[in-house]
């Protein structure tokens, strides 16, 4: 069961310098930086690099990107230190595997519904999937899916569960019996406003993962 397993916690949407430090205070194994600019919690065009030195060497920096040209992609890895990159738009197992050479961790999120077949593609050069419900448009939705339709997911499968998690949640989560599921990627259900982390309902939330 997977209440013997560690469950990764992964915090997105960060962009407040104070916000990230009481955020790091928690010791997640991830918080994310989005690079998207239609997303109401972009990082900016040119955001600091004193910024991403916050977290330090103990929690990796995940990049979050939607169809970003891949020249691009690179130098933003390279210019802030990225530990990870998250796609969260239509790249394909092509452009995942043009990132094989830039030392980062990738991870690409897929639709629950996203067939066998087309999930061995992307298995083979990424490092991790992230499934999210489905959205009209571009981007994460904020809005859960029936996390079954992961219970029959290839073996190699290792994944974040992400879309809609609330401070409710971590109880449920603690019982789920997913293969393959290694943490979970939380952002707008634990803000105060976008961007900006409700640290205390953020701190139950962990306390009771780890419990």
């Amino acid at each position: 069961m997977l209440e013997r397993r560690k469950i990764q916690i992964k915090v997105c949407g960060m962009r407040d310098p104070l916000n990230l430090e009481q955020v790091c205070a928690l010791v997640p194994e991830f918080v994310g930086f989005i690079f998207y600019p239609r997303s109401r919690r972009f990082v900016g065009t040119d955001p600091d690099p004193e910024l991403f030195k916050i977290p330090g060497p103990a929690i990796k920096k995940v990049g979050v990107f939607v169809d970003e040209e891949l020249s691009q992609l690179k130098k933003t890895i390279n210019k802030y230190g990225l530990d990870a990159v998250q796609l969260h738009g239509g790249e394909t197992a092509s452009y995942c595997r043009q990132l094989s050479g830039e030392a980062v961790e990738v991870f690409k999120a897929l639709e629950p519904h996203t067939s066998h077949s087309e999930l061995e593609k992307y298995l083979e050069v990424v490092d991790h999937l992230l499934f999210d419900s489905a959205a009209s448009g571009k981007g994460g939705t904020g809005q859960k899916f029936d996390w079954n339709l992961l219970e029959d997911l290839p073996l190699s499968a290792s994944f974040l569960l992400s879309g809609g998690i609330a401070p409710p949640d971590a109880g449920l989560i603690r019982t789920l019996d997913l293969q393959g599921l290694m943490g979970v990627d939380v952002n707008s259900r634990f803000e105060l406003s976008p961007g900006l982390k409700d640290i205390e309902s953020l701190k139950e939330f962990v306390i009771e993962i780890r419990n």
